[in-house]
């Protein structure tokens, strides 16, 4: 017997029956809380190459079956309890003494703010970090507004002009004077942007979640990268035609367009949970809404994922 099989079934039927049990309202399952775990499913991979090929024939499919077994049940303990936001590794850097204190602590809060220059008609922002909560959901008469409150990691602010673009980089990076591993709930940054321009946006965080409403904005491209991460994004008919191009590796993601714009979607994905209301299943295995030929504004949206769950729906 291929044991691979066994260890895909049985993941398979885990989430199936945790994201049905989870939609009904029987269990509470708290996919932030297991999101850091995710890499055990390597070393299910790794155990079931090992096992299938110098394992007793007889014998491997029960010691893969024991092991993925005890694993999604580990995972399923996890899920079933809320996130405390509990560190489990702290470290600080004394850069007087030179010395790494296990129990020192750090905070602290900062703000970026970028001028709005008169006439500026399209503009780009990069969007990098980890294990942090990022919002959007105000707008500012500058061009740009930032408000972090963090435990680790430290942000910068670039600004530059290309071709007539307003190119903003704000991204996290380590500090070697301080730092720290925490958790994501102690980190939250607000960013706020101008609603004049069109903007590009792209996002890339291995952990954490990023929240955007951007229905007073004109959005021509969103992009979001991300690990083990949540996005959810709520889009407005602003512009045209919107670009979304979604890469997750275990993700919860939940996209909102406007009932009055057509949309596309396009899914490369196999293990992925889908749920698209209102949208009809075409023949070359892409979703639309029904007037996505006649409409005149159009998102066209792009999923990419591994263990992940997509939804999008219309308001």
């Amino acid at each position: 017997m291929r044991t691979e099989k066994i260890v895909w079934g049985l993941i398979l039927i885990f989430i199936g029956s945790v994201f049905l049990l989870d939609n009904f309202n029987i269990i509470d399952f708290y996919w932030g809380s297991v999101w850091r775990f995710w890499p055990v499913i390597f070393i299910l991979i790794g155990a079931n190459m090992l096992l299938s090929r110098f394992g007793n024939s007889k014998t491997a499919p029960i010691l893969v079956a024991v092991l993925t077994i005890g694993v999604l049940a580990f995972i399923g303990y996890q899920g079933s309890q809320p996130s405390t936001g509990r560190s489990w590794h702290r470290f600080g850097y004394d850069s007087k003494n030179k010395d790494w204190d296990a129990d020192s602590s750090w905070t602290g809060s900062s703000s970026f703010t970028e001028p709005f220059t008169p006439g500026t008609a399209r503009a780009k922002l990069y969007i990098q970090g980890g294990a942090t909560s990022f919002r959007l959901n105000d707008s500012t008469s500058n061009l740009f507004d930032a408000e972090v409150d963090q435990k680790h990691g430290r942000f910068t602010l670039d600004r530059t002009l290309l071709d007539s673009i307003e190119v903003l980089n704000f991204k996290m990076r380590n500090q070697k004077k301080s730092w720290r591993m925490d958790d994501m709930n102690a980190n939250e940054t607000k960013i706020r942007i101008n609603s004049a321009p069109v903007w590009d946006i792209k996002v890339e965080m291995g952990a954490g979640e990023a929240i955007f409403d951007l229905t007073s904005y004109k959005v021509r491209s969103l992009t979001f990268e991300g690990g083990a991460a949540s996005f959810e994004a709520k889009l407005g008919s602003a512009e045209p035609k919107t670009e979304v191009l979604v890469e997750t590796g275990v993700a919860s993601v939940e996209i909102e367009v406007p009932s009055t714009s057509g949309c596309r979607i396009v899914v490369d994905s196999g293990l992925s949970s889908k749920d698209f209301s209102g949208f009809i299943k075409q023949a070359d295995g892409t979703y639309e809404t029904d007037n996505y030929k006649t409409a005149a504004n159009k998102i066209d949206i792009s999923l990419k994922g591994g263990l992940s769950s997509f939804e999008v729906r219309k308001y």
